[in-house]
């Protein structure tokens, strides 16, 4: 049987599992169907022994991990320097202060010089304007 009558006998799309594939995941009821239609059945057996459960302490969260920035897409576990990377490689001055203000500049400052080089010559004009502006908002602010 091949991918697409797979995802017919199951009731799915064919494009689900190509997703599926090109995700690396696939939702429950998607894998119960394909399980069914393979004539197999999905279950839960104890381990021997568990696993403790970690849990991410919230508060440590990026607010660059909010999704009104678009710097996470589906990664609830990315790390503080690469949202810093990708807001510097997104630009924007109020993205930046906020990648400022919630990770500090010598912190921004350390991730542009890892991104610099990788941004057009005019985009990296820009941004080191912007944290020009940034750092003598800052400079003033103290004094």
């Amino acid at each position: 049987m091949d991918q697409a009558q797979l995802a017919r006998v199951a009731g799915l799309a064919p494009e689900t599992i190509s997703r599926a594939k090109s995700r690396g995941t696939m939702d429950l009821a998607s894998i119960d169907a394909l399980a069914k239609a393979a004539g197999l059945q999905i279950g839960l057996a104890p381990i021997a022994k568990p696993r403790p459960v970690m849990v991410k302490a919230t508060s440590t969260r990026s607010p660059l991990a909010d999704p009104k920035w678009g710097l996470a897409w589906s990664n609830a576990a990315i790390d503080h320097k690469t949202l810093i990377r990708n807001a510097l490689a997104k630009g924007g001055f109020l993205l930046l202060l906020e990648a400022v203000k919630a990770h500090g500049l010598e912190e921004v400052l350390a991730q542009w010089g890892k991104v610099k080089s990788e941004l057009k010559p005019r985009m990296q004009t820009e941004v080191e304007r912007q944290l020009h502006n940034i750092q003598k908002g800052i400079s003033r602010a103290q004094a």
